[in-house]
């Protein structure tokens, strides 16, 4: 499994200089050799850390693929900065940043409205960006914007202003789920980004006329519809595995796999169903001028409304299946590592299997619950270094009470998460068959 992480990420690196390259010489940036490199150095300094597991190359090197220069340009530099998911900056775009940062009340900020016009790029970047803002903001409210300035700071010496607009419209094309205006299409953010372009064209001089300025936009929406697709993917399980990428990324404590707590992993479901449930179908692809057409977008957002419901479902009753193992954990294994609650023993059934499989007591009534306990029992898609893509427990549970007995238990979960009510009164509320189950397998560990 090493030699084939390694392999993977020399041949994304391979892939992304080649990438980055061969746009900038469409654009006949006239750059050197070495200044290439020193882009791609940047950029890889942050995709190629360890905190990746979604934002990372191979999802700039999807991204790009099949693009323009522009659309791949963007495509590489567009989650360059992730200050959240890194712990901080990659020292080598911290230096190249440094202008523009500050640290404010002990947080890395980025400068005010004031700080960003001193200098032409970092100008052009806050205004097509319509940032304002007077005093020094986290700069882990602005990564699409800390990107945008990188790629300006980068290329500014080598591209016209107006290639370097065109790049930073679709990096802020990228920024996720904004609400779609209900008053007037023209308030869209893609009809507001348009405004920005056309008025920036006049006060920064960037001789773009009216067509390209057009086809920069729907280039955006376009680029920040790919950014989103797993959205649009009709098998929920290829949704989840994605979702499932975010966990470790905002999650620090999942990154090791051997050692995080059945709290932990609690949490991490808690904050992941938090967003989830926030999310709203209509706010996560966007249209410009009837583009994407309107069957297109409509197709779009149900899938998106159904995956959201099927993650919303599996996360409830994962939730359900983690709040008994932690209302038994001080019984039997003490709240410790994960890891060895699903770990196999031997002369054991592994977790996956320890769990009988109960006929279906309770009907499944739609094809969100169904493809919930399919997913259960079978698996998220692909590989997932720090939990199992199955989940015994949860599919034990859809089978032996169903899923309107699990959504009153995930009531009662959030209760005992909160310590609102005990381990003893949280098991006392959940029937006697599935807490005999679960105990029964975990005396085999303890």
């Amino acid at each position: 499994m090493f030699r084939d992480s390694a392999q993977q990420q020399l041949t994304d690196k391979a892939r992304c200089r080649s990438q980055l390259t061969w746009a900038l010489q469409q654009l006949d940036s006239q750059m050197s050799l070495a200044d290439v490199e020193r882009c791609f150095r940047l950029i890889w300094s942050t995709v190629s850390n360890h905190s990746r597991v979604f934002h990372n190359a191979q999802h700039i090197l999807q991204l790009s693929d099949g693009g323009d220069a522009i659309h791949t340009v963007a495509a590489l530099f567009h989650d360059a900065v992730y200050v959240q998911v890194d712990g901080g900056l990659a020292a080598p775009v911290l230096e190249v940043l440094k202008p523009y940062l500050l640290y404010h009340k002990g947080q890395l900020c980025i400068q005010g409205f004031a700080g960003l016009q001193q200098w032409r790029g970092s100008a052009l970047v806050a205004y097509l960006f319509d940032f304002h803002e007077q005093t020094p903001q986290p700069a882990t409210e602005h990564n699409e914007l800390l990107s945008a300035l990188l790629a300006m700071s980068c290329l500014e010496p080598f591209l016209s202003w107006g290639e370097l607009a065109q790049i930073t419209v679709a990096i802020e094309a990228s920024i996720p789920f904004r609400f779609k205006p209900e008053k007037s299409v023209d308030c869209s953010p893609a009809e507001q980004l348009l405004t920005r372009l056309q008025r920036a064209n006049g006060v920064f001089e960037l001789a773009l006329d009216e067509p390209t300025m057009v086809l920069a936009i729907h280039r955006a929406v376009a680029f920040a519809n790919q950014d989103v697709d797993s959205f649009a993917t009709t098998d929920p399980s290829i949704f989840l595995e994605r979702t499932w990428q975010l966990l470790p990324e905002f999650n620090p404590a999942l990154r090791d796999p051997m050692h995080y707590t059945v709290r932990d992993y609690r949490i991490a479901l808690q904050r992941m169903e938090m967003f989830i449930g926030e999310l709203e179908a209509g706010s996560i692809f966007q249209q410009f001028r009837q583009y994407p057409d309107s069957s297109t977008c409509k197709s779009r957002e149900r899938c998106a409304q159904h995956n959201i419901d099927v993650a919303e479902l599996y996360l409830q009753t994962k939730l359900v299946a983690i709040a008994l193992l932690e209302a038994l954990g001080p019984y039997y294994q003490g709240g410790g590592a994960m890891a060895e609650w699903m770990s196999p023993r031997l002369n054991e059934l592994p977790w996956e299997e320890s769990f009988s499989r109960w006929n279906l007591r309770h009907p499944l009534n739609t094809i969100a619950q169904s493809q919930v306990l399919e997913i259960a029992e079978r698996g998220r898609k692909g590989y997932c270094n720090f939990d199992l893509n199955r989940s015994p427990l949860a599919a034990f549970l859809i089978r032996s009470i169903g899923f309107h007995r699990i959504v009153q238990l995930r009531k009662q979960a959030d209760a005992l998460f909160a310590k609102r009510i005990g381990p003893e009164e949280f098991l006392g509320q959940c029937e006697a068959k599935v807490v005999q189950s679960v105990t029964q397998r975990l005396r085999q560990l303890a």
